[in-house]
């Protein structure tokens, strides 16, 4: 049960983290080269990152 909370909440906190992100490389993008830039998906593939090194590195602490 641990591990799969741990999951959820690496996925959610990793896809806030990951629009947070998108929203700084559009506004860089913008006032450095005046044209939007972005990476599709990138919400999610943080979201991903998130679920897999959260429940690792609460193995490693509480063991």
């Amino acid at each position: 049960m641990r591990l799969f909370i741990g999951i959820i909440i690496g996925f959610i906190g990793g896809s806030v983290i990951g629009i947070a992100l998108s929203s700084v490389i559009g506004m860089a993008g913008m006032l450095l080269f005046q044209t939007v830039l972005s990476i599709k998906y990138l919400s999610v593939y943080v979201g991903v990152v998130g679920a897999v090194i959260v429940p690792i590195s609460d193995f490693k602490r509480y063991g």
